[in-house]
């Protein structure tokens, strides 16, 4: 599965789909087979479906059947790039009218790189019933092949499994998705260095997501989560072929707009990921990891720890491992996690004691609460 999204989002990169169309064959098709569905039986897998046949005549893109009775997924298709907030609202309410007769369990709206996951007998207006947002260029690889996995496979939608994770994901807090969705990611982080420990590596990720947690709530949801039964990620067939277990996930981005702002004026910075930042003679793509550039550059710079800590409160002197502090590698200080605009702020604020340029390129991901959803945003300043 991993090599098909890898591979699906290269094409992305590359502008290979061109349309709608595209989406619907060579995307989500291509998905929808490595998830067991069987394209090629239109009773299973049924394009162009009529949901209320005595009303009007408009047709869902895909419908998913489980068996001829009733239809078990719908799937509204957009081109890349075409999910806007206009274009969103409407995708809702159709999907809305959809199900007024024929109910699916899920209801999706793609257009090939955001998936949006719908509870569709749940509760509430219908744009309360997303449960899930996956972003195939800036969401963590094994973090996208857990969720296609799990609401989106054949047998776990036949064994029940995907309605009754989607209904326990839909009553999960912001703070606690953030968790769920951060975990993934954490678990790769762990391996490189600086080795972080689990917990640490968590509360770090969600602080990037606008979240603070404490060491307590990390250990006891990595606990929760580990007594969960997960879905089986791939089967036999799905296991791709002469490629390393530790192939490295590839990075893309297409060409959009870059939304430019002053610097003492930062946007809403909640749920955005870095695409490069530079401080100084560093570089990163983690919020959290420039604040760690910006005091190595003070250091080097001679700056006291004195002057370091009157400025930084998340800055302690020593080799500290827990409440969300980490040491910096061959020095005798440790740097506490912040969330992504407090990140900005304090950096900044070291930019400008000491001199130094400081620019941030970064992308909102596709979330509920994203200040400008899918867009990317620049933050600069220089001496």
């Amino acid at each position: 599965m991993k090599d098909t999204i890898s591979d699906i989002c290269q094409k992305i990169a590359n502008s290979a789909y061109k349309n709608e169309e595209h989406v619907r064959l060579s995307l989500v098709a291509r998905v929808l087979q490595k998830l067991g569905w069987n394209i090629w039986d239109p009773c299973e897998v049924n394009s162009e479906y009529n949901a209320t046949p005595h009303e009007d005549s408009t047709r869902v893109d895909i419908a998913l059947f489980l068996t001829p009775r009733r239809p078990d997924v719908f799937i509204e298709v957009k081109a890349i790039g075409k999910i806007t907030s206009d274009s969103l609202q409407r995708a809702e309410l159709q999907l809305r009218d959809y199900n007024r007769d024929n109910t699916a369990s899920f209801s999706i709206i793609t257009d090939g790189r955001i998936w949006r996951f719908y509870l569709s007998q749940s509760g509430g207006k219908f744009k309360e019933k997303c449960f899930k947002v996956v972003d195939l260029l800036t969401d963590d690889l094994d973090g996208i092949e857990v969720s296609l996995c799990t609401f989106l496979k054949k047998s776990e939608i036949e064994n029940g499994n995907a309605f009754r994770e989607a209904q326990k994901y839909r009553k999960l807090n912001d703070k606690q998705r953030a968790m769920e969705d951060s975990l993934p990611q954490a678990r790769r982080v762990i391996l490189e260095p600086p080795y972080p420990s689990l917990p640490d590596a968590l509360i770090e990720l969600v602080a990037e997501e606008g979240f603070t947690i404490n060491v307590e709530e990390a250990q006891e949801f990595i606990k929760v989560t580990a007594n969960r039964a997960l879905p089986p990620l791939q089967t036999p067939l799905d296991l791709p072929k002469n490629v390393p277990d530790n192939k490295p996930q590839p990075v893309f981005g297409p060409k959009s707009e870059i939304l430019s702002f002053r610097p003492d004026e930062p946007p809403n910075l909640s749920f955005t990921k870095i695409i490069n930042a530079t401080f100084g003679t560093q570089s990163t793509n983690k919020w959290n990891a420039l604040v760690r550039c910006a005091v190595k550059e003070a250091l080097q710079k001679n700056m006291s720890l004195s002057r370091l800590k009157s400025l930084l409160s998340n800055v302690q002197e020593g080799q500290i491992n827990d409440n969300g502090y980490r040491p910096l590698p061959g020095m005798n200080v440790s740097v506490q996690g912040v969330a992504a605009g407090n990140a900005w702020s304090l950096a900044l604020l070291l930019a400008k004691e000491l001199n130094v340029e400081i620019t941030v390129r970064f992308r909102w991901r596709e979330k509920d609460g994203a200040a400008y959803p899918g867009q990317e945003g620049l933050l600069q300043w220089k001496p």
